[in-house]
């Protein structure tokens, strides 16, 4: 019988943070960046997720050459999440080392204007179906 080893992911972002995380991962989470490395040694994953934005530019650079630049982590593939695209700033990151680029679905305003009209729908629909029952 084989046995396949389950794919373990390191996603580094904020707590509160909506980073899409794949189905069938083992996924540890962690919201301190100098906590990286360490948790690499112990977990040894085949995938990080960075959030760019909670990281910021400086950090996620730094992290990105300590990673590219050390033969020990040289099988783990890079993702980095961000909103939006951007041509100067992801040809960097790629160059640094960032195999795949999650980006956000949905910008943020498209998702509170979805969000408003369905609570408005429901809002409707409760209102309706309590006048029904009269």
């Amino acid at each position: 019988m084989i046995r396949l080893k389950p794919a373990k992911m390191l996603v580094v972002a904020a707590p509160t943070s909506s980073v899409p995380i794949p189905p069938k991962k083992e996924v540890l989470h962690i919201a301190n960046a100098e906590r990286i490395f360490p948790v690499i040694h112990e977990l040894q994953p085949d995938t990080i997720l960075l959030d760019y934005n909670y990281l910021g530019a400086q950090q996620t650079e730094r992290v990105l050459r300590r990673l590219t630049g050390n033969a020990f982590y040289h099988k783990i593939k890079i993702h980095c999440y961000k909103p939006t695209p951007h041509t100067k700033t992801d040809d960097l990151l790629k160059v640094l080392g960032v195999h795949v680029f999650v980006y956000d679905a949905q910008p943020k305003q498209k998702r509170e204007t979805a969000k408003l009209l369905r609570e408005m729908i429901e809002a409707h629909m409760i209102v309706t179906l309590a006048e029904a029952g009269y």
